[in-house]
């Protein structure tokens, strides 16, 4: 006699593969790069993007929360409310497990949200690993510049201002652009390539380092900054870099606000510019 369809063991494997999936899908989100980076660079793990590990982890949390359901009401309704009833029970007569895990998570929450360790800890090693990518992989020229259409990116310094012209030079490279109001992403997607590779074709060249003329470094402002790239790109690029600055702000101040060298503050300055 062939045996029915056993629900039990569909829903015991389905929950196992769903806890298997949040888990590597959680430790890779853990690990992976900032979403500038990743999505610059095409940054891919076990061949799946960071999006696409963020896809997978929230389908598996919901196939994981609706087979829990289907477990508890459906399959095992009746056992479920009588072990919830008899231990309701009994943990009102004895309260000190339930109270304990009712003030550990309340200490999870709470330690979590002010950053207190060692949950703060595991916050820190995960942005640690994550920041490690940004120093190993080529930056984008300005924060999330694969979401900026040709006409947007035009408008930055050193490209010229007419995205018609970006949008020859990429077609000239053979790549395929079918309007100047597509993003970085969606032509490389549909060429085949990272939004790094595509912007290549059209980067202003490089000319060396630029060095920063003029004496009183540290009282020039990003506004009063020569070398071709606007005062706010530079706040954008300095702010990648974990570094907060106001436009009108002395450099002097910036470097003692976020606690770096002066001379560390014009380096990072120069390499910007001479992109």
């Amino acid at each position: 006699m062939k045996k029915s369809f056993s629900w039990r063991v569909f829903i015991s494997f389905g929950l196992f593969i769903a806890v298997l999936m949040m888990l590597v899908s959680g430790v890779i989100l853990y690990i992976s790069p900032p979403g500038r980076v990743a999505n610059w660079n095409d940054w891919r793990m076990l061949g799946l993007t960071k999006k696409g590990w963020q896809h997978q982890h929230i389908i598996f949390g919901f196939t994981f929360l609706i087979l829990s359901l289907f477990h508890l009401f459906v399959i095992n309704w009746k056992a479920f409310f009588s072990y919830l009833k008899s231990k309701t029970t009994e943990g009102l007569k004895s309260p000190v497990e339930l109270l304990t895990i009712i003030i550990l998570s309340a200490l999870f929450g709470i330690g979590t949200y002010y950053g207190i360790q060692p949950f703060s800890a595991v916050i820190k090693i995960g942005d640690t690993i994550s920041d490690s990518w940004e120093r190993r992989e080529k930056q984008a020229p300005i924060p999330h510049a694969e979401l900026m259409t040709l006409r947007q990116l035009a408008e930055q310094p050193g490209l010229g201002g007419d995205p018609a012209a970006l949008k020859t030079k990429l077609e000239k490279a053979k790549l395929k652009v079918a309007s100047e109001e597509q993003t970085l992403a969606e032509i490389a997607s549909l060429n085949g390539k990272t939004a790094e590779e595509v912007y290549e074709f059209i980067a202003p060249e490089k000319t060396g380092r630029h060095k920063i003329q003029g004496q009183g470094f540290g009282k020039k402002t990003l506004q009063e900054i020569e070398g071709g790239v606007s005062s706010t790109s530079l706040q954008l690029a300095l702010r990648q870099k974990g570094i907060e600055a106001k436009t009108d702000t002395p450099l002097k101040s910036i470097a003692a606000n976020n606690k770096i060298e002066m001379n560390e503050l014009r380096k990072i300055l120069e390499t910007m510019i001479s992109r």
